[in-house]
């Protein structure tokens, strides 16, 4: 993966991906299921940040758990999808969050799925892009 990283005094941001193996299954009809993939992100999300408090020397390490741990879920449904997570983690300032992105894709096989979290002192922004393999 690649760590694409702001160091400053509130922020982190990681990028990875990962290309499941799938098992073919012509019967079923193969979409991104955008309830399984919220569900698998939070879970990820409050098992690493549901307890802590903000704390600038773990941000890094919250970043890369809570994105592995949603990569190696994401490859487990077995789904001929290219899978990309990233999760900015930004301490509660006050300050404003803005995040954008475009893609050109195919809009009825490639998906995108967003999950925010807060708690008292900080926010995540978690996604999940998905690409269908041909």
């Amino acid at each position: 993966g690649i760590n694409a990283e702001y160091m400053g005094h509130f922020l982190s941001v990681y990028f990875f991906f990962v290309m499941a193996d799938y098992e073919d299954d012509e019967t079923e009809e193969i979409t991104l299921n955008s309830d399984k993939i919220t569900e698998i992100v939070d879970e990820s999300v409050k098992a690493v940040l549901g307890t802590v408090q903000w704390n600038n020397r773990k941000v890094d390490g919250w970043t890369s758990s809570i994105i592995e741990n949603c990569l190696k879920r994401l490859a487990e449904m077995k789904k001929p999808f290219k899978y990309v997570v990233t999760a900015v983690i930004m301490q509660k300032t006050g300050a404003g969050l803005h995040s954008a992105f475009t893609a050109y894709w195919d809009n009825s096989a490639d998906g995108v799925c967003s999950v925010p979290y807060e708690n008292d002192t900080m926010h995540c922004i978690t996604t999940v892009y998905g690409l269908k393999l041909d």
